[in-house]
């Protein structure tokens, strides 16, 4: 059997690519910090794929209560429930990748769940996103795909799941070495609620691309069976669907406020949108507009009656980052509805009462300033 994949190009030419090792253990590690998507979150669980949030790497792990720091972890990363994720890479060339990393994973686990104060992993995530110029707020709520996302209780999240030793360990190499898949997989039946999962990255280059083929190992049905759940994840309630939010919209408000709801909903549907309920206490509904590869949450709607235009979300986008491109959607939305608005409005959320768009005018009114509110960001996308 051939140790190579085939790629066709558009013109129908082939590139072959051979299997070969990582040129160094930092490229792989850089590879799954700049695109924790490797870690093949739809593997880790089919249900409810896990989407990684990188809180740094060599994270420092101490070794007693307001240690500085006794051991390095290659990557610690949280998935979108909280739950801590710890990474520790190894070559095949790299012999430790077989035994001794068990042990070292052990160390940082053992320590972590009971020396990591959750306020110095925020500040370490806080650093890495200064680092690569982003907002940490704004990127925390990119990964919980949440515009309404209460931060501090995902990150009191994130120190309850650490507690409870409710972590996920996660061996990553090119090769994974039958005495290490053994290890792990009697690890994973035998442990709860902790996690226990290699990854085998296989490596293929050829004419200046490279491929990664990601494969979960350490997952069997005797370790499903222990547990009692295919994730740590799984007792998570489930979101509300977009027909249980209208019906609790209806029983908070009223049916002809629900009619209107329907109206500016399917209104979102219509000109491209997606429509997603938030996970916050009082959930709201969100439109997700889609420009270029990116997408913003310019719209939405909450449950007490409340129809939102996110000048907050849209700020950093080019067609918006200046106070004067905002502040004319404000005079819009003004000059429309009668409302006044102070000025700090435009880095908020200027809202329209819903009972207000019962007058199919008023509604149509609305509609044109996001269309135009959308063309303007998909133009300059």
């Amino acid at each position: 059997m051939t140790d190579g994949i085939y790629i066709v190009r558009d013109d129908n030419s082939l590139v072959e690519m051979r299997s070969s090792a990582f040129e160094s253990e930092d490229l792989l590690q850089e590879l799954l910090a700049t695109h924790p998507s490797i870690i093949a979150g739809d593997a880790v669980d089919p249900i409810n794929p896990r989407r990684w949030l990188l809180i740094a790497r060599e994270q420092s792990v101490p070794g007693e209560e307001g240690g500085s720091g006794r051991w390095s972890l290659d990557h610690l990363f949280v998935d979108q429930d909280g739950v801590p994720t710890l990474v520790e890479v190894k070559r095949a060339s790299d012999t430790r990748g077989r035994r001794e990393v068990v042990a070292q994973m052990l160390d940082y686990a053992a320590n972590g769940v009971v020396y990591w104060p959750v306020e110095a992993i925020r500040q370490q995530f806080e650093r890495t996103c200064a680092v690569g110029e982003r907002d940490s707020d704004e990127a925390l709520r990119e990964h919980l795909d949440n515009p309404d996302a209460d931060l501090e209780e995902f990150w009191r999240s994130v120190d309850g799941n650490l507690r409870a030793g409710r972590i996920r360990m996660v061996f990553v190499a090119d090769v994974i070495y039958p005495e290490l898949r053994r290890i792990v997989e009697f690890l994973n039946a035998q442990m709860s609620p902790a996690e226990v999962i290699a990854l085998e990255i296989k490596h293929y280059a050829g004419q200046g691309l490279r491929t990664l083929v990601p494969r979960l190992i350490g997952r069997t049905a005797e370790a499903e069976r222990r547990k009692g759940t295919s994730s740590i994840t799984n007792a998570i309630s489930p979101q509300l669907t977009i027909d249980d939010w209208f019906d609790r919209f209806t029983l908070e408000r009223s049916v002809s406020e629900a009619a209107i709801a329907r109206a500016v909903y399917d209104w979102w549907i219509a000109v491209g949108c997606e429509v997603v309920v938030t996970a916050a206490l009082k959930p709201s509904l969100r439109a997700k507009l889609f420009y270029g590869n990116k997408f913003c949450w310019p719209i939405g709607l909450k449950l007490d009656g409340k129809v939102l235009t996110s000048l907050n979300y849209i700020k950093k986008i080019p067609a918006f980052e200046t106070d004067e491109a905002r502040r004319e959607v404000l005079h819009q939305l003004e000059q429309g509805f009668g409302e006044r608005y102070q000025d700090r409005k435009i880095d908020g959320e200027p809202h329209v009462p819903l009972a207000m768009l019962s007058s199919d005018v008023k509604r149509e009114k609305l509609f044109a300033i996001w269309q135009a509110l959308f063309d303007r960001i998909r133009k300059e996308a």
